[in-house]
């Protein structure tokens, strides 16, 4: 099945259904009329850069590909002129729908002569990981409509349902997991790009009942904070990514979200996105976990020698089904050290608990090694994070002749000296995890997903 034909045709089973941004409302008829009709003028281009200043013009914009058979490059208008430029001269697109001219638009460019795959990707979607470094991810229409149909058999959603979706459609787990999934459930629409404020964003789920969030372990301990308003929100399903989860923080989202299904979902860009999901039922009780894995998708957990890890042994996560990417784009040598035999090693460190629930650690490349001790950063942040006082971390290793590396860290919130956040932490975590180096800055550098930049930018 064509990806367009399977969007299109599950849209218009609610054809009255709605996107809406600020003042505009578009209907799903409207909007899948206007893409067939805009994919004319870039039909037969090879690649299409989409370059929005309005979400439900990038919406369409990245529609208008997937019905014109043209490979969408989906750019992020809000992180800066720098950072898309990177994108679009590593993958020289034919042209570009923009509206930056006020409507939109069709830009067509020189074709620089590159040849895609024998299977040509449907898009090519940039991610940043945590390393600052931009990698063109290839999926195919085959990936997508694989992911959607894994997330439509455990997300509880229907269309007298409305979701706010405030993240840009350039992140993969934000394209399918809230725009697409939307779409073929006939969910209600609600863009919103404004930075992140709990207050605001309380507000507008309340003035536009939204039953539906997506949103990092940050975003949604902000929310928990403002204790009563939570009780009174709309919110009936939300989902929770992008970020490590402690016990702890899953226990207070539950208390704040009563009334809500909460989902602990899991996923990489590389496997289009969605790879595992924790049942509301499951969440914050008991010890957390991302759960099982979709049912079209296998995974295996590999230890250091190659061999096969069993109940709670750690491992490198490696994953098999349709949802894994073509590819790196016009890197052959990464996408051969990435995939074998349809495996996608995802660089995650994780276990299989004697429920069959898979765990993640954290990344292989992130991990500090101390005193023969294997620690994680981003299990050290989310603890970290529970304390009121503390707005942002970031936790690093340093190379130490003795030791092996040094725990360091970067701080922002309401700390006096560092021998306050040194007793915070003392109080909080095991001692041998308590980093040796402390710095109280401002901010921390994150990419435009939230996600902690793990490099030159912050280190």
């Amino acid at each position: 099945m064509k990806l367009w034909t399977y969007i299109k045709d599950e849209a218009l089973k609610n054809p009255s259904q709605t996107i809406q941004e600020d003042n505009s409302e578009i209907t799903f008829e409207e909007t899948v009329i206007f893409a067939e009709q805009f994919a004319k003028k870039i039909r037969g281009e090879k690649c299409c850069a989409v370059l929005c200043v309005s979400e439900t013009a990038a919406a369409i914009g990245i529609l208008t590909c997937v019905a014109a058979g043209v490979t969408a490059i989906p750019l992020p208008y809000r992180y800066g002129e720098k950072y898309f430029n990177r994108i679009i001269n590593a993958v020289n697109p034919t042209c570009m729908i923009t509206d930056l001219t006020g409507k939109l638009d069709v830009i067509f460019l020189p074709d620089s002569g590159y040849v895609f795959p024998e299977e040509k990707p449907a898009f090519i979607m940039f991610s940043s990981g945590t390393t600052g470094k931009p990698k063109g991810i290839m999926l195919s229409e085959k990936n997508i409509i694989s992911n959607i149909k894994g997330i439509s058999l455990y997300f509880n959603i229907k269309n007298d349902d409305s979701i706010l979706i405030s993240r840009p459609l350039f992140h993969c787990a934000v394209m399918v997991g809230e725009f697409f999934i939307s779409l073929v459930k006939g969910v209600k629409i609600h863009f919103y790009s404004d930075n992140f404020n709990p207050f605001t964003y309380a507000e507008l789920i309340k003035e536009k009942n939204i039953t539906i969030f997506c949103g990092t372990p940050t975003m949604m301990r902000a929310f928990s904070r403002l204790r009563k308003k939570t009780t009174s929100l709309p919110l009936k399903n939300i989902a929770i990514s992008g970020e490590y989860m402690s016990d702890e923080t899953a226990t207070k989202l539950k208390k704040a979200f009563p009334h809500a299904n909460i989902y602990y979902v899991y996923g990489l860009t590389e496997a289009s996105p969605r790879v595992a999901y924790l049942p509301p039922e499951n969440f914050g009780k008991g010890k957390l976990s991302v759960g099982r894995p979709l049912k079209s998708v296998k995974i295996k957990i590999l230890k250091e020698d190659g061999s096969l890890a069993k109940t709670n042994e750690t491992g490198v996560l490696w994953v098999k089904g349709g949802n894994v990417m073509l590819g790196y784009f016009n890197d052959k040598k990464k996408t051969e050290e990435t995939i074998k035999d349809g495996w996608l090693k995802t660089g995650d460190v994780a276990y299989i608990d004697e429920r069959g629930f898979l765990n993640i650690k954290g990344r292989s490349d992130d991990m500090i090694i101390r005193a023969g001790m294997n620690i994680y950063p981003q299990e050290i942040e989310e603890i970290l994070k529970t304390d009121l006082k503390v707005k942002d971390v970031f936790v690093y290793g340093i190379p130490d002749k003795n030791e092996g590396m040094k725990i360091a860290m970067k701080i922002s919130g309401n700390f006096a000296d560092e021998k306050e956040v040194r007793e915070m932490c003392l109080s909080r975590l095991p001692s041998f995890e308590v980093p040796t180096i402390i710095e109280i800055v401002d901010e921390i550098n994150k990419t435009g997903f939230g996600k902690i930049i793990r490099g030159d930018k912050n280190v």
